[in-house]
């Protein structure tokens, strides 16, 4: 059986998962911005397949071949973020779950 912890020390934790969560999230926008004007950089210099006409692009279309080799790095280290920031986001949300079930 575990061993209940205090109100003090369920609140030290929350504060810890907030923090992290907000630095996870901050550094996942930024990744965000960096992929963005990768695509922009992209299909300035490449042009956009399909005329421009549409906004999304579909990774299994090999018309989108050299844009996803482009920006295949700094797609990964995004994802990656996104991952680790979702996994933190629901650490928080079960931490403040376990506090408000205690009171």
């Amino acid at each position: 059986m575990s061993k209940k912890i205090t109100y003090e020390q369920l609140m030290g934790q929350i504060a810890e998962a907030a923090v992290s969560f907000q630095h996870a999230e901050i550094l996942r926008n930024s990744l965000k911005r960096e992929l963005s004007a990768m695509y922009a950089t992209y299909f300035r210099a490449h042009g956009r397949p399909g005329n421009g006409e549409r906004t999304r692009f579909d990774f299994e279309d090999p018309a989108y071949r050299g844009v996803v080799e482009f920006t295949q790095a700094a797609y990964s280290r995004w994802f990656d973020q996104r991952a680790l920031t979702i996994k933190l986001k629901r650490k928080l949300r079960s931490l403040v779950e376990r506090l408000e079930r205690a009171q």
